[in-house]
């Protein structure tokens, strides 16, 4: 509350200002015809929100604690509230607000394939490549989506459960993002050769994609079946979407290899052990199957600075797994900034550790050493107790930092720009002294799932 709406020092009795009235107060200062929106996308409860009350009805004026109270222009100035739901907000708050809810069925995800794969060429574009995507390759890749996509999403939602909830947008999103990294200029994918040379390509590409997108964060019981149904689907296709599955083992158990053009078992990648007396002994991490899976996962996603959220039971190496990664990638110009999260973890620590790290660029830009990338392992970041209302203060930040890449000075009350920054998590399924993490963090991330012993 205080640092929203401002609040006295008790020792001094020396008033410090909020970010929520700054903002309110700046706006109010400018006395152009523009309209000015103050956006609070937060869960809404019955403390913070009641202060606002007088704002929101037609006295149009926010009361500070200080006494100091500032007028709103009702004509210029709108609030604007976006949350999850209403489940603890007061009736005085409802009834001041016109409420619009957005049924996730009325847009669906289409739109956002269309758009991202019109962005695709930009984004996999760098200094020393540029990458353009022709019409012809635009609509195979949307009819590839739009083929498999419905009926994926169906059999996932029908048929399997996850650790981890997740929604139809999540699973798009992650399959997106996958086909994405594996189709930067550095693992030697061409988008200039000729139709009939690259749409196969792709095609093995999406379907790499489509497993692990869908089927990676589902429980390992359901991957029987999810390989069956995924084999038959890509087979029957009678054009260039069709795509052959290696026959040993599951569809889990192949990578897409760019170079031969062919669906690889994860065996043609897995490291040699090789002992180091200098490593201590609880840092040692024998290469498996599963360790190189996710590992190749990871650092796919962290190319084209996509963020993931690794779960699984205890025990099965999220940690592990992810920090040897990490470490490894160390010597390719990442840098890693470990945060373990526990019950009474603060959002401000969780700041500060962040921002410890940083480097300043410009005014209010900050973000990794020149020429380095800065990686924010998050380790059980679904440990935060709730607050009252069900808040978790900690996980709200990487939320904002995960949508708007950045997040507000807390003394000086100005927005900080953090480029080059990627946001990796692991935790357990919600249960035994878990809460679990919020919903609006969680779509936001990939979620890969790793498997305790299934063979």
């Amino acid at each position: 509350m205080g640092e929203l709406y401002g609040e006295y020092n008790l020792m001094t009795n020396e008033w410090t200002d909020g970010l929520g009235s700054t903002l309110i107060r700046n706006a109010v200062a400018d006395t152009t015809n523009d309209r000015k929106w103050v956006v609070f996308d937060a869960p809404v409860d019955a403390i913070w929100i009641e202060n606002m009350n007088t704002v929101l009805d037609d006295n149009c004026t926010l009361c500070l604690p200080n006494g100091e109270r500032i007028k709103l222009n009702p004509v210029t100035m709108h609030m604007l509230f976006e949350v999850q739901d209403l489940a603890v907000a007061s009736p005085a708050t409802v009834s001041r607000c016109g409420m619009v809810y957005v049924p996730p069925e009325e847009l669906g995800w289409m739109p956002f394939v269309k758009t991202w794969v019109r962005q695709l060429g930009r984004e996999l574009s760098n200094e020393d490549v540029k990458v353009e995507l022709t019409p012809e390759t635009i609509e195979f890749v949307e009819r590839l989506f739009d083929r498999y996509l419905p009926e994926g999403l169906e059999y996932v939602r029908k048929n399997c459960k996850e650790a981890i909830p997740t929604v139809d947008i999540n699973l798009v999103t992650s399959t997106a993002n996958i086909f994405t990294g594996m189709c930067v200029p550095e693992r030697g994918v061409d988008f200039t050769k000729p139709a009939e040379d690259l749409f196969p390509m792709l095609a093995k590409i999406f379907a790499f994609a489509f497993v692990f997108g869908l089927g990676g964060s589902m429980n390992a019981v359901h991957w029987d079946a999810f390989d069956e149904w995924v084999r038959i689907k890509f087979k029957t296709q009678q054009d260039e979407c069709m795509v052959k599955f290696p026959p040993q083992g599951l569809v889990f158990d192949n990578y897409m290899d760019i170079q031969s053009e062919i669906l690889q078992p994860w065996e043609n990648i897995l490291p040699e052990f090789k002992y180091s007396a200098a490593v201590p002994y609880f840092e040692l991490v024998v290469p498996t199957i599963d360790t190189t899976r996710y590992s190749f996962i990871l650092e796919t996603l962290l190319n084209v600075n996509r963020s993931s959220l690794f779960t699984g039971g205890s025990g099965v190496g999220k940690s592990a797994s992810v920090v040897s990664k990490l470490n490894e990638l160390g010597s390719k110009k990442w840098m890693q900034i470990p945060i373990n999260f526990s019950a009474q973890t603060p959002a401000i620590d969780t700041q500060y550790i962040i921002e410890s790290k940083l480097e300043k660029k410009r005014k209010t830009r900050f973000g990794a050493p020149m020429g380095n990338r800065i990686v924010v392992f998050v380790d059980d970041v679904n440990m935060p107790a709730k607050e009252t209302y069900s808040a978790q203060p900690p996980v709200e930040l990487l939320r904002q930092f995960q949508d708007m890449k950045g997040f507000y000075d807390r003394k000086k009350l100005f927005w900080k720009d953090i480029e080059d920054t990627t946001l990796c998590c692991a935790c357990a399924p919600t249960g035994g002294g878990r809460p679990g993490a919020h919903a609006t963090l969680r779509k936001a991330l990939q979620h890969p799932q790793l498997p305790t012993a299934r063979r």
